[in-house]
């Protein structure tokens, strides 16, 4: 059996700049505006604008939608299944095999006023600036104004699609160029006596705008599943999520996600990473107990001596993280919990809504 492998083409951007035409030449990317606004366009939206946000400028981007790294399938020029791209076809193969473009230190940023205050900023300079990963790349800011008839499902939706279109475009610009660096990631066989590590990866869905979008369906219509770290990284995972900024994950996050970077690097040496288990984040109680039960099933059935649970949100979220803990536990799988804590201005109040005695 051939696993999958997939290889990422990194073009490292050192600077970006308008221009009448849009091109990439060593490391400098040019954007016709004008095409971009073109590829970007839709029956939904209107007023089309955008800016470049570079570090060190005198900028603060706000209020920020989504972000996204310029990615495309180096053959066939396309990205993000189910959305823009199709989940299979002969001719694509499987996502998370073969090899995607990348152009690094260059990311898109959406913005719009979708649902008032939950949408975050971006600092270019100064202090705010230390506290984004964002603030050290070269930003692609696109901003549209939604027609009057539109609802905020629909304007969320058009932000959405207006942001993967900009960042396809941009990596179509690095096509026939040579990468800086190539990135090769798979989960290759590696000595049985090696602790074998699972990554539970729980994905928002709870409608009102906090919602994700795998393979182009919201989550809320799947079941617990199995996901190869590498689809990820292929853009299977997009955010539509307008949480409070500080609790979600962009789709950057979730295709650059450093716990799945981190235990592919540890792979073969301490660990074997066997791979993701994803579910979705329900607020019913019924589909966390649901979701629950199918990981720690799907962990045991996996032989995993370990998991990772990271989780997406906050509140609520926690239940599914100590039902996971406590059930895994309870069957002999070691568990580590990634999450935040919020304990107020002073750090007094209580952190979490809900706490397992598993969770030690």
């Amino acid at each position: 059996m051939k696993p999958l492998s997939l290889e990422l083409e990194v073009f490292q951007v050192r600077r970006v700049c308008f221009g009448e035409k849009t091109s990439f030449k060593e490391g400098v990317l040019t954007i016709c505006k004008d095409e971009l606004i073109a590829a970007v366009q839709s029956d939904d939206l209107v007023n089309y604008r955008v800016d470049l946000a570079l570090p060190g400028d005198s900028v603060r981007i706000l209020p920020v939608k989504d972000v996204i790294e310029p990615r495309m399938k180096t053959a066939s020029e396309k990205f993000f299944p189910g959305v823009l791209a199709p989940v299979y076809s002969e001719k694509l193969g499987s996502w998370g095999d073969g090899k995607t473009t990348v152009l690094r230190g260059c990311t898109v940023i959406t913005t719009g006023q979708i649902v008032f205050y939950q949408e975050g900023l971006i600092d270019m300079s100064g202090p705010g600036a230390e506290y984004s990963i964002f603030s050290r790349n070269c930003n692609v800011v696109v901003c549209a104004d939604k027609v009057p008839s539109l609802s905020q499902t629909e304007h969320e939706k058009a932000v959405r699609l207006m942001g993967l279109k900009a960042a396809v475009y941009l990596a179509r610009a690095a096509a026939g160029c040579t990468p800086d660096a190539v990135e090769t990631y798979s989960l290759t066989k590696v000595s049985p006596d090696l602790p074998r590590i699972g990554l539970v990866y729980l994905v928002l869905a709870q409608g009102l705008l906090h919602d994700n979008y795998i393979y182009g369906k919201n989550p809320q219509q799947f079941h617990t599943m199995f996901l190869s770290p590498n689809e990820f990284m292929d853009g299977a995972l997009v955010s539509g999520n307008c949480v409070t900024a500080c609790d979600k994950n962009t789709t950057y996050d979730h295709m650059n996600h450093p716990v799945i970077r981190e235990l592919y690097q540890r792979h073969g040496k301490d660990l074997n990473f066997v791979g993701v288990i994803t579910s979705p984040i329900s607020p019913i109680l019924s589909d966390k107990e649901r979701c629950a039960h199918a990981i720690v099933n799907m962990a045991r059935t996996l032989n995993l001596d370990g998991v990772i649970v990271v989780e997406e949100g906050g509140g609520n979220p926690e239940t599914d993280l100590m039902m996971i803990c406590g059930r895994a536990e309870k069957a002999g799988i070691k568990t580590v919990l990634m999450l935040h804590e919020n304990c107020g201005s002073n750090g007094a109040s209580q952190g979490l809504t809900i706490v397992s005695e598993a969770a030690d």
